[in-house]
């Protein structure tokens, strides 16, 4: 919720977006959406800003429209993929705006690579996919967002995982632009190898290269913020972001032991009511803003 209103207050008050998340030209991705809880917000958000503008008898059809086109998730395991697409057709169908079966109606969720087929295939892309044609169908729609949507917002919850290791070529190459620092120290150590530092360039590329202005909001591991590995990552983002919000969450089990500098507690906030420990590392939110002329920045907003 927090993430979802503090990019909408964004689109508005730096892109002078009047309308934030419910303007019918903001293209919102989700590259890792599993369950769909961000997407759900994102779609509550445009259905709170339509009732407020008056327009109730009309909000529900364009809140569809807006799952229909225009808020993508990726997803690459097919059970959170599956339960997504119940979680917003039951959203819309409370809405009294239920996707339409005879219409062949389908929220804009694809199982998918979020990190590869950003780029139209060179003709030398197997065809893997024959013997299932409905999987081939859901890899094209995949590819046509990637390649075609002017995405303006990508926003989620990236996997944290640092021994991701190898993989496959136009992947693994996501990060290179990260391995050398022209002003800072050279980056140490495999830290650039974390799967969520591949979602950071991979919405990066979308929002500076092909859009050329935007946002990206993610929570992730909050390893980028001062290690080693991370200073030509975090030298890169003063270049092509004009604003940078962090909130760092804390909560890590291997520098602080999940305390505060007080001694309190201090656990995750992904914790729940059984698992007050939640995750083992410290988490941050970062919000990157890229404006259409861009300058760079020079310092970053943090608390």
């Amino acid at each position: 919720s927090y993430m979802v209103e503090r990019v909408d207050r964004v689109l508005r008050e730096e892109l002078n977006l009047a309308d934030g998340l419910a303007d019918p030209n903001v293209y919102v991705l989700d590259p890792c959406c599993g369950t769909g809880s961000y997407l759900i917000e994102v779609l509550h958000r445009i259905a709170a800003t339509l009732k407020a503008k008056g327009s109730d008898a009309l909000s529900a059809q364009e809140v569809k429209r807006a799952a229909i086109e225009r808020v993508f998730g990726f997803e690459i395991l097919p059970a959170p993929f599956v339960v997504s697409h119940l979680q917003l057709g039951l959203l819309l169908q409370s809405l009294g705006a239920p996707l339409s079966d005879a219409n062949k109606e389908r929220a804009s969720i694809y199982l998918t690579n979020a990190l590869t087929g950003w780029e139209p295939p060179d003709g030398s892309k197997p065809q893997m996919l024959l013997a299932f044609p409905e999987l081939q169908d859901e890899r094209d729609a995949a590819e046509r967002v990637k390649q075609t949507a002017k995405i303006l917002v990508v926003l989620g919850n990236p996997p944290y995982n640092g021994f991701a290791g190898i993989a496959m070529a136009e992947e693994k190459d996501l990060t290179n632009a990260y391995r050398t620092a022209k002003r800072a120290p050279q980056p140490q150590g495999q830290g650039l190898n974390d799967l969520y530092v591949r979602f950071y360039r991979m919405a990066e590329r979308r929002i500076v290269e092909k859009t050329h202005k935007g946002i990206v909001c993610f929570i992730s591991n909050y390893s980028w913020l001062d290690g080693l590995s991370f200073s030509g990552m975090r030298e890169h983002y003063l270049d092509v972001f004009d604003r940078i919000w962090i909130d760092c969450l804390n909560g890590d089990k291997y520098r602080t032991g999940k305390l505060t500098p007080d001694g309190e507690p201090d656990p995750s906030i992904f914790s729940t009511e059984f698992n007050r420990e939640g995750i083992q590392v410290g988490t941050a939110i970062a919000l990157l803003l890229r404006r259409e002329k861009s300058t760079g920045t020079s310092e970053i907003e943090f608390r």
